[in-house]
């Protein structure tokens, strides 16, 4: 049975365009070790708690994404919002990019945010501590910043299968990606395009997913001519 994941494709503006931010796994991980990857992972059972719940403003949870099942059965409320509580934690343990605001709505940046750094390694072996931390801080999850892209499902041979959910989002402004050093070596901000072309060469190895993403921004780039009418368009 494939585990349910969610990844999050953080894009920003540049003068060549659109970049996107991707990761370099570890080559010695089991799965898709060595590979540049998309921030993700898969949902724990905290991300469905009440105390992971109550970081989610109630204005979000009503215009949540709608997301179904591999049948097109409209998966629950709570489920949806696990998911992308499950994307913002993640994103925060691999790269120190918090998707969270305070209760004015203004950005966690600054002395804050490199404060919380200390806690991602804990985070990332008790995700219950995400909630803790954010109840702490008084911040809420912002997850009216993700755009729901794609579902991918790992192949029923595959030894490890995942059930995943990809969103897109705008880059916070003044924050900066800082790598775990564990799960992730190396990361790099890149247009898709140039990224297409490092994998044509292999100098670059990416899953099929990310691959097919990495296609599909793209050319949604550049029918939309501009990050923010993509998010807009899209969403």
């Amino acid at each position: 049975t494939p585990r349910q994941a969610a990844t999050v494709i953080l894009l920003r503006e540049a003068s060549c365009g659109v970049e996107v931010l991707v990761i370099r796994r570890h080559k010695d991980l089991a799965f898709l070790g060595g590979m540049w990857v998309f921030p993700g992972g898969a949902l724990a059972p905290a991300d469905s708690s009440p105390e992971t719940l109550a970081r989610i403003p109630q204005h979000s949870r009503m215009r949540c994404a709608r997301l179904s099942d591999d049948r097109g059965r409209p998966l629950e409320v709570e489920q949806r919002l696990a998911l992308m509580a499950a994307a913002c934690r993640e994103t925060f343990e691999e790269t120190g990019l918090l998707l969270a605001t305070h209760a004015d709505g203004s950005h966690c940046e600054g002395d804050l945010l490199l404060r919380l750094q200390a806690q991602r390694s804990a985070i990332a072996s008790q995700p219950e501590r995400f909630a803790e931390l954010l109840a702490q801080e008084s911040l809420q999850l912002e997850v009216d910043r993700l755009v729901y892209w794609a579902h991918w499902i790992t192949p029923s041979p595959a030894p490890r299968r995942f059930d995943t959910r990809f969103f897109v989002a705008a880059m916070p402004q003044r924050q900066d990606a800082i790598i775990d050093a564990t799960e992730a070596v190396e990361h790099v901000w890149i247009t898709p395009g140039a990224l297409i072309e490092a994998i044509r060469e292999r100098r670059m190895s990416v899953s099929p997913p990310t691959l097919y993403n990495l296609m599909e921004l793209d050319a949604t780039w550049r029918r939309h001519g501009s990050l923010q009418a993509m998010l807009a368009g899209e969403a």
